[in-house]
């Protein structure tokens, strides 16, 4: 069984360490990181997609654990497609500023202010799915996001504190506007972090949400 396993590690499909062989590999052949990270990722997917279908082949003939192949299959075609988008994204953004990506001015909200009366006052003005939050020094205390304030129930809004129900300052991912997005996105890692607060000499300049890439990514860049 150990033997199996670790023969199944060595293939060349991210996220298994065989994958990560092939990808510096890959890297030290071309010395293109991004490159060489999206020719990992197809393979992964190819090595995903063809687990499966074996899988299936073979609970179609009976054996019932051609299903687990599948579910490995399947997520590690996932994954690997994952890590490609990752690769494309960085390959995107390179040389762009988290200046030149956040949107600014950004609509803070007091962080004092009840539930209630931050919806009527603050959101509804804002039109953003996510609002950072300001302490009563104006210093910058988390973000909120609308769908959590939504689901406070309404006999509650008028004495809970948005704050109560906020992701606090230090569990959101700061950034300084002349940093590279990219050096910000791999402190994130894949998929989580966003968004994130852009600090400015100790205050708010601005945020960056996933919203603020997608578009830095499609904006044309000059040569």
């Amino acid at each position: 069984m150990n033997l199996l396993l670790g023969v199944f590690n060595l293939l060349p499909a991210a996220p298994l360490d065989g994958g990560r062989v092939l990808l510096a590999l890959l890297w030290w052949r071309t010395g293109d990181r991004e490159r060489a990270q999206r020719a990992a990722g197809r393979s992964g997917q190819f090595v995903g997609i063809v687990l499966a279908a074996v899988g299936w082949l073979a609970f179609v003939k009976g054996m019932a654990g051609g299903l687990w192949l599948v579910v490995i299959g399947l997520f590690v075609a996932g994954t690997a497609a994952a890590e490609r988008r990752w690769a494309e994204l960085f390959m995107a953004l390179r040389g762009v500023r988290v200046a030149e990506a956040m949107s600014s001015p950004v609509v803070a909200g007091p962080d004092w202010l009840t539930v209630d009366r931050f919806l009527s006052e603050v959101a509804a003005r804002a039109g953003h799915s996510v609002l950072p939050l300001l302490d009563f020094e104006g210093h910058p205390s988390g973000v909120v996001r609308m769908r959590r304030l939504a689901a406070v129930p309404s006999g509650q809004r008028e004495s809970l504190r948005v704050r109560d129900v906020a992701t606090t300052v230090s569990q959101c991912t700061l950034a300084a506007p002349d940093e590279l997005l990219n050096s910000v996105l791999e402190r994130l890692g894949i998929g989580g972090g966003l968004p994130i607060l852009v600090m400015d000499g100790g205050h708010l300049g601005g945020i960056l949400t996933a919203h603020d890439i997608d578009r830095s990514r499609r904006s044309p860049r000059s040569p």
